[in-house]
């Protein structure tokens, strides 16, 4: 596939995930919780602890959640507070909030609240101004201290977070374009729909590629056409869309 298409690709799905929406999703981490300001500290922390436990779960009541938590239980938010509490006093209250299921999910949740303090004294903002504002050298911060950022660390979840810092947290961060990561085993059909060999996404594209596979491309079964098709913004350059893409090339969206 050659670069001017790739780039009409992006340039379509970016745009819908992040305004009209797909198919009833739009972006579910830009919506604020009540009082807060956007990119304000309190944001910053809400996104980080959120973003860390956000892997394979459904993002709408995941988000929908957490936005109704923090007003409720705002300690829960608090680095200072986790850093201090005792994780197995954190997992009844995570749970009752909506926002863990398992007691793994609130350990680490408590393990992020502490290392946000150990690492910024309970700063995000902090953090990234120590590595410059720059994403590779967050990223290398993290692969250095995955015991002190467990989940957060990860390949798929640092990318994530870092995007979405950006994104809807209003932090500039250099050089973020150049991080990539798997796409979930949704977004790898939407990119095979699309003509796009190989399994990496970048961390700005990978929120809405997942939401195409999962809101849309899971909805094609073995049919020569997508029953979404006239609703989806990327169809004419889907193989079950308008117009055949069948022949790709390796690389990322």
């Amino acid at each position: 596939m050659d670069t001017e298409r790739r780039a009409h690709i992006r340039h379509a799905l970016q745009t819908a995930y992040a305004h009209e929406g797909l198919w009833g999703e739009s972006q579910p981490p830009h919506l604020l919780p009540e009082g807060v300001e956007r990119g304000d500290e309190t944001h910053l922390i809400f996104l980080t602890l959120v973003y860390t436990i956000s892997g394979g779960r459904d993002p709408i009541p995941l988000w929908t959640a957490a936005r109704q938590a923090l007003p409720q239980f705002p300690h829960l938010f608090d680095p200072q507070h986790l850093a201090r509490a005792n994780p197995r006093t954190l997992q009844e209250p995570l749970r009752q909030a909506g926002l863990t299921a398992k007691a793994s999910e609130a350990t680490v949740w408590h393990k992020i609240g502490k290392a946000l303090v150990m690492r910024g004294r309970g700063s995000v903002s902090a953090i990234l101004a120590q590595a410059g504002y720059d994403a590779l050298a967050m990223w290398k911060m993290l692969q250095q201290s995955k015991t002190t950022f467990p989940v957060l660390s990860g390949e798929q979840t640092a990318p994530r977070w870092l995007a979405g810092l950006a994104a809807h947290g209003g932090q500039s961060l250099a050089n973020l374009d150049k991080l990539a990561l798997p796409a979930s085993a949704a977004g790898q059909e939407a990119l095979a729909n699309l003509g796009i060999e190989g399994e990496l996404v970048s961390a700005v594209m990978w929120d809405a590629v997942h939401a195409l596979g999962r809101l849309g491309c899971h909805q094609q079964q073995g049919t020569n056409g997508c029953p979404l098709a006239p609703e989806c913004p990327v169809a004419p350059f889907c193989r079950w869309g308008n117009l055949a893409s069948r022949h790709g090339r390796a690389g990322e969206l």
